[in-house]
């Protein structure tokens, strides 16, 4: 008696499992949310201008979706136009009077976030000089702040700027592009600027005449 073998059933091919119409309609009106956002936020933010429903609709719900994608388009990277602004800048800070002894630099060897900070006030004093409201505040305050740490109430805050080199140049020397003198006068925080001399006082040519009667002096003299 021989046995039949019963051939086995091809195996079945699994059943690809679509999504629920629930599924669907929510990714669609979450995809749908987020490009009407995205047209707002470009929209909104253009220097032509836009309605003040659309800057209503951006401000009140989609503004917080323009930072993590970089979609503010009034954001100046400072490394993008090269000028003396976007230059590296730091503090250095010494007793006045006392030029052998070395400042104190800021930040230093500080490195990460903090050195970041200290960076950006420098550049703060360094172009902030425009407005003659705030000049000079914030180095008073860094002055002012200085004054336990180096054990002295004369001190001279300084702003140090190192430019951007050229392509293929060498590293361009530091420049100094603000410094004041900031002292304790009476309990007070007095504020000096240090300024060229020729600005604080501008040299005065004679007049033409004068250089005549001058030129004619030594002359009668001599006969």
């Amino acid at each position: 008696m021989t046995s039949s073998r019963i051939p086995a059933s091809p195996s079945e091919p699994p059943v690809a499992r679509t999504f629920s119409d629930l599924t669907r309609a929510a990714v669609t009106v979450a995809l749908a949310v987020y490009l009407l956002g995205l047209v707002l936020s470009v929209v909104g933010n253009t220097g032509s201008g836009s309605s003040l429903l659309v800057r209503t609709i951006k401000g009140r719900l989609f503004a917080p979706w323009m930072v993590p994608p970089w979609l503010d388009l009034g954001f100046d990277y400072r490394l993008t136009y090269g000028m003396e602004e976007d230059a590296d800048h730091g503090l250095e800070i010494r007793r006045q009077g006392d030029s052998k002894a070395s400042p104190l630099r800021l930040p230093g060897r500080l490195t990460g976030e903090r050195a970041a900070r200290w960076r950006r006030l420098a550049r703060a004093m360094a172009t902030v000089t425009d407005d003659s409201d705030r000049d000079g505040l914030l180095a008073a305050a860094v002055g002012r702040g200085m004054f336990d740490d180096l054990n002295a109430q004369d001190l001279i805050v300084s702003v140090v700027r190192t430019p951007l080199p050229d392509r293929g140049e060498p590293a361009a020397a530091p420049v100094t592009a603000y410094s004041a003198r900031v002292r304790m006068v009476g309990g007070d925080v007095q504020l000096i600027r240090s300024e060229a001399r020729g600005e604080v006082a501008p040299l005065v040519r004679p007049a033409a005449g004068d250089k005549a009667s001058d030129t004619a002096a030594p002359a009668e003299e001599t006969r």
